[in-house]
């Protein structure tokens, strides 16, 4: 049965919702509120759980083409000694690392033109038994069969279903630069450098560039511009191992990306009647795991399994988020609880995190990344 179905969001959870329903038979239109639809941001990386769902969708090759595979993470102390590795070898589908704006792009180009509309902010919707109708900010009013929300962490429709309220603080900022490939970059190999409130991490990103990323402790909202980024990040860890010092200096201020650190408690239901949510509408996740996009992408394909061939559409919703809300709620946990030990500032602490990675993944890194990487939907 076909009906038609909105989208709204066009980042990467929104086309790739987009491409897995269309797959399913469903009709479906994009409307993002930016401009144009171009995805702004640094580095993202995509784990075996995600790279396997791109491939039964045919597009892992051509995003393969565009990123950088990845073999080991390596975690390492501030002066460049080795804490712990780990290898993805084990894994049958691949991981890599890519500029979220490739990933876009793929998306993007697989999807027809007539299915994506900008400059269209959603502002609120109405349901009842026989679908759908939004309103956007332009005056537009679009009817519709249902509506899948992946417009963001500070999601609309989630809004308008489950009240107000911001992001939870947790407690340190990100910032994230783009660098060309600088002596002492590891290609294929992805690493964290633990400090004392700080953390700096290397992707490369395939085409010779690396996506590195910086987090400090300290309370939210602070001022700034890339221009004082760019140099509090080389005062802090000038005196860290090559190439952190090369990688900070090679990175144009005012390309320098800073976000908080914020996420949300887990919903206990997302939806309701025709009426859905998807990617950081539904779970905001910090980025310590490198799931954000991969947890999206996932949805995408478990809605769509969900309604390839389901006549109530209000079911198939309801039965998406039964099998993903314990899954995200999970993985965001654990990214919460990463990122909170990786800001470890007490001398006593940081020795025994030091400890407990050693352990832990010297004895069963397979185990650990196994609940993570091999998920099937």
């Amino acid at each position: 049965m076909c009906s038609k179905l909105i989208v709204a969001g066009g980042g990467i959870g929104g086309l790739a919702a987009a491409f897995a329903l269309r797959r399913a038979g469903r009709e479906v239109a994009v409307y993002e509120r930016a401009p144009a639809f171009a995805e702004v941001g640094a580095g993202l990386s995509l784990w075996p759980n995600a790279t396997r769902i791109l491939q039964a969708w045919g597009l892992l090759e051509a995003v393969l083409a565009l990123g950088e595979p990845v073999a080991g993470f390596d975690l390492r102390r501030p002066d460049g000694s080795l804490i712990a590795g780990v290898s993805l070898a084990e894994f049958a589908a691949p991981a890599l690392c890519l500029h979220r704006a490739d990933l876009h792009r793929v998306l993007l180009r697989a999807l027809p033109e007539s299915c994506l509309t900008a400059s269209q902010r959603l502002e609120e919707f109405q349901a009842g038994q026989g679908g759908v109708r939004a309103r956007f900010s332009s005056g537009l009013e679009v009817r519709a069969d249902g509506l899948v929300a992946a417009d963001g962490i500070n999601s609309v429709v989630r809004k308008q279903l489950h009240g107000g309220g911001e992001p939870s603080y947790r407690g340190y900022s990100i910032w994230r630069g783009i660098a060309p490939a600088v002596p002492g970059c590891v290609r294929g190999r992805n690493s964290e450098t633990w400090g004392q409130g700080r953390r700096f991490g290397i992707m490369p990103i395939g085409q010779d560039r690396i996506c590195w990323y910086a987090t400090r402790n300290g309370p939210p909202d602070q001022a700034g511009s890339p221009a004082t980024w760019k140099a509090e990040l080389q005062e802090r860890f000038q005196a860290w191992h090559a190439p952190i010092p090369a990688l900070i200096a090679a990175a144009a201020a005012g390309d320098l990306i800073r976000v908080e650190a914020r996420d949300r408690e887990p919903l206990r239901r997302w939806g309701a009647g025709r009426v859905t949510l998807l990617g950081d509408a539904a779970h905001p996740i910090t980025p310590n795991l490198g799931q954000g996009a991969g947890l999206a992408i996932e949805d995408a394909a478990c809605l769509a399994k969900c309604l390839d061939g389901a006549a109530d559409l209000a079911a198939a919703f309801r039965a998406y988020e039964d099998r993903r809300r314990s899954r995200t709620a999970r993985v965001a946990r654990q990214a919460r609880r990463l990122g909170a030990i990786g800001q470890w500032a007490h001398p006593g602490l940081m020795a025994a995190r030091e400890l407990v990675a050693r352990i832990v993944l010297r004895r069963e890194p397979g185990a650990l990344l196994k609940d993570l990487y091999s998920y099937e939907i």
